[in-house]
């Protein structure tokens, strides 16, 4: 009962699941009932690389397996970065300006795009959004440099390996050195605390003037 029909096209999640569920010696049935699913749902997610889960599916699956989330994702795989096969019918869409902005106050790292002497460089950064801005913490004289740009970038994106799939976030605009005490003071509840060390105190603002973004999603086969 727990094996693939043919035809199926079990992705690279669905056969971890399957093979984790296996190792344990566990049904169906049984994982489903400690995981709050349905088990009809998780057989077919055994069977089809198309089927999808919330993240908080996954977490109650992950524990029910007696795992994690990110070994399900294969995030533990060693396999050479890039180098992942795509999955069948892949589609690169564009995201729209309220998925970029989700995908900006959801996250913390990003990395800071702009202008030098030997030309582009990229600098991660942890960050806050204030207002729509987007905050960060550097050295005087990297201020100095972000102010000088007329544009600045600043990008951050996810990949999963394992399932082929990934988004990315560009935002552009201009860097502002924020002197205002006022300003200061309430950014200071934000809590941004540079990583890089605590003589990166001079707090700048990049306004986003373009906001942009693409996501690989994976459909499922046509009937």
């Amino acid at each position: 009962m727990d094996d693939a029909p043919q035809g199926a096209d079990p992705g690279d999640m669905s056969r971890r699941v399957l093979r984790r569920r296996q190792q344990l010696g566990k049904s169906v049935d049984e994982v489903a009932a400690q995981a709050g699913m349905d088990p009809s749902y998780l057989r077919y997610f055994e069977q089809h690389a198309s089927a999808r889960l919330s993240a908080g599916s996954l977490l109650l699956l992950a524990r029910a397996l007696e795992t994690t989330p990110a070994e399900l994702y294969g995030a533990l795989v060693e396999r050479p970065q890039g180098r992942a096969q795509r999955r069948p019918n892949p589609e690169l869409r564009e995201l729209t300006g309220g998925q970029c902005e989700a995908h900006l106050e959801a996250d913390a790292v990003g990395r800071i795009v702009f202008m030098s002497g030997r030309g582009p460089v990229a600098h991660p950064v942890n960050y806050v959004i204030s207002d729509g801005d987007i905050v960060i913490s550097t050295t005087v004289a990297g201020a100095d440099a972000l102010e000088n740009q007329e544009t600045v970038g600043f990008q951050l994106d996810r990949i999963d390996e394992a399932q082929s799939e990934g988004w990315s976030v560009l935002a552009t605009g201009r860097a502002r050195r924020v002197d205002d005490p006022d300003e200061l003071h309430r950014l200071s509840a934000l809590e941004l605390e540079p990583w890089a060390g605590v003589d990166r105190r001079t707090i700048v603002r990049i306004t986003p003037t373009e906001l942009t973004g693409r996501v690989i999603v994976h459909e499922a086969s046509p009937e």
